[in-house]
């Protein structure tokens, strides 16, 4: 009895299946095997590589092939591996993958039911897989050994004519990939190039920025005073320190007559450069006009003030400021005259108490005309003078909140009879805002404190 007896038989009730099979002189796990060879029979003869093949073919090839199962995600060889069975899809969908698991990872295909895989590496010498396998899908696959399937491509020129077509088609699509893969990796890397050299040209422009403003900084440096008022009695000191490269802030003793010492302490509005420069002009500017004013008259800090708002008006690009507090300081008595354009008070801290020096006045170069208030105060021996540019005052500590002057006041008090009052006060200044963090303003520091006499 052939197989198509045999799946007849089964097409009946339970009743008849048991007659017939006693009919014809078959116990009933040899039916069962019959009908099972029948099913994969039928399976085979839906696959397009197997559509030219005789029933006794089919029969032949059903009997080689083993049924396999696999749910999805499942890697069934990785690329590379010794290939050793060749596998034909029934059901589902199987990925062939190239370079997986690197960043080269590139799907080449997605194979279906009557796709087959394994194929190269079975005619291949070393039988080394070209690629990877991954079920995409849950799968059902025939499997063929190597030696099944060279016969089967002794026996069958159109299978093996159907193989090599498939495996020609393959080799086709794969150059076809692997050029369209060459063609966006040339256009990446010749993007790779141009953003290199604009990468490249970005930092030559940089280090040119750099050294440019390293430059500018030194010139700043020196139009800072270069060595402080050394008198008997008195000790001065000044600290300056940019936020950035370059600085908006300045300060400057000027001696008028050998008893007399001109103090300044100004803040350009803005940062870098652009404060810089204004910076630049404005403490020239001060200077030619304490010469002037020194040989033709007694020098006056408001009406120096004020000539010196006139002129930067017309100098200095509009929305732009600069606050300044002059003073002449008497050194033999102590006596201090003072003018300030909208800078931060100065203060005297004697004895522990702390008094702000106060005199109104518009900062220059906002609008013409204006006058200044000229106030005076006594530093007597013991006494410090401190002035500072409110990068000081609006530094910020570790939780957000600002120093103020109250906390910057706290820490004169603290250290205003102590030698190094200025260095003591950065240091203060750095803990209360936390050593890590950036610097947000320029900050600059001026302290002139007079000494008693035994301490000359």
């Amino acid at each position: 009895m052939d197989s198509e007896t045999a799946h007849a038989c089964y097409d009946h009730s339970p009743t008849d299946i048991v007659y017939n099979i006693d009919l014809f002189g078959l116990n009933y796990y040899t039916f069962i095997l019959l009908n099972a060879r029948t099913m994969k029979m039928n399976d085979i003869r839906q696959i397009p590589l197997f559509a030219g093949l005789s029933k006794a073919e089919t029969r032949q090839i059903a009997e080689t092939l083993s049924a396999r199962e696999y749910p999805a995600a499942v890697l069934l060889f990785e690329e590379g591996e010794i290939g050793n069975n060749f596998w034909i899809i029934s059901e589902g969908q199987i990925e062939v993958i190239k370079a997986l698991g690197t960043e080269e990872e590139r799907i080449l295909s997605v194979l279906g039911p009557g796709d087959f895989l394994g194929e190269i590496s079975l005619l291949y010498q070393q039988r080394a897989r070209s690629a990877s396998a991954r079920t995409r899908s849950p799968v059902k696959l025939f499997e063929m050994h190597p030696a099944d399937f060279e016969n089967l491509l002794s026996r069958q020129p159109t299978f093996a004519f159907q193989i090599l077509e498939e495996m020609s088609r393959r080799i086709r699509h794969s150059e076809a990939t692997t050029i369209r893969d060459l063609h966006e990796k040339n256009r990446q890397l010749s993007q790779a190039y141009r953003e290199l050299k604009e990468a490249q040209q970005h930092l030559i422009q940089k280090e040119k920025l750099d050294h440019e403003l390293n430059i500018a900084r030194r010139i700043q440096e020196q139009l800072l005073p270069q060595e402080l008022p050394s008198t008997p009695g008195w000790v001065v000191s000044a600290a300056w320190q940019p936020a950035y490269a370059v600085s908006g802030d300045f300060y400057d003793f000027i001696p008028i007559h050998p008893d007399t010492l001109a103090i300044v302490i100004g803040d350009a509005s803005g940062k870098g450069i652009p404060a810089a420069l204004v910076m630049a002009t404005t403490r020239s500017m001060l200077r030619a006009l304490v010469k002037n004013e020194t040989g033709q008259n007694k020098l006056s800090p408001g009406r120096l003030l004020k000539q010196m708002n006139d002129l930067l008006v017309t100098d200095v690009p509009g929305a732009t400021f600069i606050t300044c507090l002059f003073a002449l300081l008497d050194m033999p008595s102590g006596k201090l005259a003072f003018a300030n354009a909208g800078h931060c008070l100065p203060v005297v801290c004697q004895d522990g108490s702390l008094i702000e020096l106060q005199a109104t006045g518009m900062p220059l170069g906002l609008m013409p005309g204006m006058d200044y208030e000229e106030n005076k105060a006594m530093l007597a021996p013991g006494a410090s003078l401190v002035l500072f540019s409110d990068g000081v005052i609006e530094a910020h500590r570790p939780d957000g909140s600002m120093l103020g002057k109250g906390g910057f006041y706290t820490l004169i008090k603290d250290h205003s009879s102590q030698p190094g009052l200025i260095q003591l006060l950065l240091t203060s200044l750095s803990q209360a805002t936390g050593k890590e963090k950036e610097q947000e303003d320029d900050i600059t520091l001026v302290t002139v404190r007079r000494i008693f006499h035994d301490q000359v």
